[in-house]
């Protein structure tokens, strides 16, 4: 088993010194392959596929995943040459949280080594991105509206000091701005306007929370929440039913389920999208998944 691993090694201080020893101790295990700016964890998964790696691992948060699955799909046979493992080094961890992958270094490498395998689904949003339209995948979650706002506002130095709940307070900034409404089409339902969407693979979002409770990440299926409009006096409302796992007990909340979403915006207004965390374009768009195509390296083997 021939292992690659993706990181990004821009951190500072402490933190860049204590990644580097544990980095030097699987050095001779694997194939350590740095990033030196964005998108280049794409070309790295890519590389690492052709160079023979059975397992691409990404050591970094949902943001990375998303880099290099992307770099995976983009080979011919990545997928079904090469195994995704996770690293968690990030803020939130969704996916390694969903796959039960402890977030300590050592007890995460020791699950890669193991190399157990589970085939889980991908899904896909097509989306305009400078102006053009473009298809990308993303293993863990998406959104558009209020929620990928709040990813857009969400800064590295906001990140580092207050970690998950980053994401709630970016939210609460993102709710007191003018939201421009969509309409979410999903498998034949119709919602006419909305401000907010949620896409999850897994039960989880924005952390250890159970957002998606239905969510499974072999159904063919991803899990939406939908939002008519989100009131600035709501917002606490709204943030602590995040937290406690009932947001789609709300009152104009919907609760998805499809193999297939399409979203397109209600004006000439910007809607921002998000995959993975990260804000990376502009609706209109369309949502679709791959049934039981990526591989992922867990701890336990697959059933």
């Amino acid at each position: 088993m021939r292992i690659a691993l993706i990181f990004n090694p821009t951190a500072q201080g402490d933190k860049a010194r204590h990644l580097r020893s544990q980095l030097d101790e699987i050095s001779g295990e694997c194939l350590l392959m740095p990033t030196e700016g964005p998108g280049h964890a794409e070309d790295l998964a890519e590389q690492a596929v052709a160079e023979g790696c059975s397992v691409v691992v990404a050591g970094g948060g949902d943001g990375t995943v998303q880099e290099v699955s992307n770099g995976l799909v983009r080979h011919p046979d990545g997928l079904s040459r090469a195994a995704l493992g996770v690293l968690p080094l990030g803020t939130v961890n969704v996916l390694a949280r969903v796959l039960d992958i402890p977030l300590d270094f050592e007890a995460a490498w020791r699950v890669i080594q193991r190399g157990h395998t589970r085939a889980i689904d991908l899904p896909w949003m097509e989306l305009q991105i400078n102006g053009e339209t473009r298809r990308r995948c993303f293993p863990a979650l998406g959104g558009a509206g209020m929620d990928a706002r709040a990813c857009e506002l969400v800064g590295w130095e906001m990140k580092k000091r207050s970690g998950q709940l980053a994401y709630i307070f970016a939210g609460f900034q993102a709710v007191n701005e003018a939201l421009p409404t969509f309409r979410v089409v999903a498998d034949g339902q119709v919602i006419e306007s909305a401000v907010l969407m949620m896409l999850g693979n897994g039960k989880m979002y924005g952390g250890p929370f159970d957002v998606f409770p239905n969510a499974r990440l072999d159904d063919g299926k991803v899990d939406a929440i939908v939002a008519e409009k989100v009131s600035g006096w709501r917002a606490a409302e709204y943030a602590h039913a995040v937290l406690t796992g009932t947001l789609p007990s709300l009152e104009g909340v919907h609760y998805l389920q499809a193999e297939s979403i399409e979203v397109t915006p209600l004006s000439d207004a910007r809607v921002v999208a998000q995959l993975d965390g990260d804000a990376w374009g502009n609706l209109p768009a369309k949502i679709s998944v791959e049934p039981r195509v990526l591989r992922m390296v867990v701890p336990r083997p697959e059933n």
